[in-house]
């Protein structure tokens, strides 16, 4: 899942979820985000789908 799909399930913009993992980046990139564009692995999707409640099962 991209990162742009992510936040449209959130319903907010690419912007505003980039800031809302910006204090976990660290983190989420040790988890194997990748650090610049691409596909965002299933187990970081869950992780920011977990703490922002974010809905993302079909």
């Amino acid at each position: 899942m991209t990162r742009q799909q992510l936040a449209a399930y959130a319903g907010v913009d690419a912007r505003t979820l980039r800031n809302w993992i910006k204090p976990y980046q660290e983190q989420l990139w040790r988890m194997g985000m990748p650090k610049g564009k691409g596909a965002l692995p299933p187990n970081v999707v869950r992780w920011i789908a977990d703490y922002y409640c974010i809905d993302v099962d079909p």
